[in-house]
């Protein structure tokens, strides 16, 4: 496989996640505000999913952050540049999902409760999301190749 190819694909799963994270959140958004929420929860199990969102956020975002920088960094630098490439599309793989399960997570709170506080930690998981947009010039300070390898 080549080393572009291998960008391509890490640039498609970067736009499939943030698309259709989006896309989830405005039909989230326009359901609650049309119908309500969907399901009516106690108020203690609504706090503690409330309390939970919060804790996977907080730890979630650092963890998933300090996993993929110790995994890119431990790729050998004697291997090819595809073979570099193949085990960084697999860290930030991983880097990705764990953002979007965190979002999806708040996107299904927020739909339960239709409480405006989950939308916003969905807001603040999304931005990281979008942060992480796999550059060339990204790719390449992470791992430490040339332009001209590419």
């Amino acid at each position: 496989m080549t080393a572009n190819k291998t960008i391509k694909q890490i640039r498609l799963i970067y736009f499939i996640v943030s698309i259709m994270l989006g896309t989830f959140a405005l039909l989230s958004f326009i359901y609650v505000a049309q119908v309500g929420q969907v399901y009516q929860l106690d108020p203690s199990t609504e706090n503690n999913l409330k309390s939970l969102i919060i804790i996977l956020a907080l730890a979630g975002i650092p963890a998933c952050y300090m996993f993929h920088k110790r995994k890119v960094s431990h790729i050998n630098q004697e291997l090819s540049i595809d073979k570099k490439l193949l085990q960084y599309r697999s860290s930030y793989f991983i880097k990705i999902v764990t953002l979007e399960g965190i979002s999806l997570l708040c996107l299904l709170l927020y739909l339960m409760t239709g409480n405006i506080n989950q939308l916003m930690i969905f807001g603040l998981v999304y931005l990281f999301l979008l942060l992480n947009y796999p550059g060339k010039s990204t790719i390449q300070s992470e791992l430490k190749i040339n332009l001209d390898e590419l």
